[in-house]
């Protein structure tokens, strides 16, 4: 039993639907396989492919915590074989082979990733004993791992859309929008209670524009990803991503039953959302004020990440001196009772792989604005962590203290690995004494074009060097029509050049 050439790649049709798919194959009649397992009382006939449905698919955990796509089929009597492979198909137009190959039995297994579209093709060869030849063509199967979406049409402003469409729902529902689509967005998305996905495409970003009443507003797990957005118009005082002014009332700790450690182990006055909030591989471009904010109401919240993302900020301060990339900071603090809960924060953040710049200078506002040093006002305990890991931050802010009231104690862990900071100021306010750093300082770098860098700054938790940028690099904005959205951060120090996000490397 020799392999000689595969399945050859056609292009794919809107919707991934294949056209026809050309064989290259010679004829792979098989007699190598057990007569037991093969014993069939077809013969002298041409075989065909086995049927695949989503009922043939099945996820396995590994035993290094990964996961793998198992696919199995019913046996093709009299089949000598079976010729399999499976591709990942997010760019169609060059599809990515993962696993190939040929079984004597009925199954194999890939490597599953999340938010993934698959081909899987399987052909059913031939047996020469009994005389059958091979199937002339595979089954092909689109299989994927994003959860079923409605489509938002291009052209739509996605808040009517949503508004109109969304259901009221325990379960996790999704609105994606369409390949290199163009969308507006002239009023809130206001997702409240319901579990959502906001995805776009992997290699064609939409792109979102949103007017002056823009904004996103959850109070519930909320997934965004694949999207880019113009916030060049937005007016809101808060963020771009913001928690609902208007939660229900069981997103209240009382009604989730969640202690505060603080509180006698009884419910705090204040909002909780357990779920995370993701961003990925997304771009936001001239965000004006707060990326992330808790907005109006007092919010414990568990899990924040921004995961292969750009975020170009235009924020001088000049319209909301409270305002931070990420904000637990409340402008009214309104609590579930009506009144006013001044201890909400956020537990735990991760930023990874991703670029945070800033196109003005800034001397009001913080990097990241806790607002509670003690986490167990809101949660049972007083443990949560910051991750950042293989990031490019630019002037966030070049002439404020980077974070304001980092938790102050051991149980907060602060992970900071291969980042490298531009205009940065104060890094050492992020790092509070009390808590602990899993760090190493020659594996962060930081520079000052516009100040100085800080003292401590440069002894204790970053290599200063200079990374090789122009002010004029750092004050572009973001452009929707080039590659990396038409800016370099590409450094060239001997540390620099080999950490930060990975966009940049060279």
């Amino acid at each position: 039993m020799k392999k000689k050439d595969f399945f050859t790649w056609p292009k794919l049709c809107g919707g991934l639907l294949f056209g026809a798919i050309a064989l290259l194959m010679a004829s792979c009649a098989v007699d190598g396989y057990d007569d037991e397992t093969f014993a069939s009382s077809v013969h002298d006939t041409e075989l065909n492919s086995p049927d695949l449905s989503d009922d043939c698919f099945s996820t396995r955990m590994n035993s290094d915590g990964t996961e793998s796509v198992v696919v199995e089929w019913d046996v093709v009597p009299g089949a000598g074989g079976y010729e399999y492979a499976a591709y990942n198909v997010d760019d169609p137009e060059n599809p990515v082979e993962l696993v190939s190959g040929i079984v004597d039995g009925v199954s194999f297994s890939f490597p599953k990733a999340e938010d993934t579209k698959y081909a899987v093709l399987v052909r059913t060869l031939g047996n020469e004993k009994l005389n059958n030849t091979e199937a002339p063509e595979p089954t092909v199967f689109n299989y994927t791992t994003l959860i079923d979406a409605m489509v938002i049409p291009n052209g739509s402003d996605i808040a009517e859309f949503i508004a109109a469409n969304m259901k009221e729902s325990d379960i996790e529902q999704a609105f994606e929008l369409e390949a290199g689509g163009e969308y507006t967005c002239n009023s809130p998305v206001d997702f409240l209670n319901n579990k959502m996905t906001l995805r776009g495409d992997k290699i064609n970003h939409p792109l979102v524009t949103f007017g002056e009443a823009g904004v996103i507003y959850t109070s519930s797990q909320l997934k965004v990803k694949f999207i880019d957005f113009d916030c060049s118009n937005m007016t809101n005082k808060w963020g771009v991503i913001e928690m609902s002014p208007n939660p229900p009332a069981s997103k209240s700790a009382e009604a989730q039953g969640v202690a505060a450690g603080k509180n006698k182990n009884q419910p705090a006055d204040v909002f909780i959302l357990l779920d995370p909030i993701i961003v990925q591989e997304c771009a936001f471009k001239n965000v004006p004020n707060c990326f992330f904010s808790v907005g109006k109401c007092s919010w414990g919240i568990a899990d924040l990440r921004v995961l292969k993302s750009v975020i170009q900020m235009r924020n001088d301060g000049s319209k909301n001196a409270n305002s931070s990339v990420f904000s637990a900071y409340s402008s009214d603090y309104i609590a579930p009772s009506g009144g006013q809960f001044w201890s909400g924060c956020i537990r735990n953040i991760t930023v990874t792989e991703s670029t945070i710049c800033n196109t003005v200078s800034n001397s009001k506002c913080f990097a990241i604005r806790f607002n509670n040093k003690d986490i167990d006002r809101c949660f049972p305990t007083a443990d949560g962590s910051c991750t950042f890991k293989n990031n490019t931050f630019v002037r966030i802010f070049d002439n404020k203290n980077f974070s304001d009231r980092t938790p102050q104690q051991a149980k907060y862990v602060i992970t900071f690995y291969d980042n490298n900071f531009i205009d940065c100021r104060l890094l050492q306010k992020f790092f509070h004494q009390n808590c602990t750093f899993n760090t190493a300082q020659d594996r962060n770098t930081g520079y000052a074009y516009y100040g100085t860098l800080d003292s401590t700054d440069k002894t204790k938790w970053v290599t200063e060097e200079d990374p090789g940028f122009t002010t004029e690099m750092m004050e572009k904005e973001l452009d929707f029509t080039q590659p990396n959205y038409g800016l370099n951060f590409t450094a060239t120090g001997p540390i620099s050049s080999t950490i930060g996000d990975p966009r940049w490397l060279p």
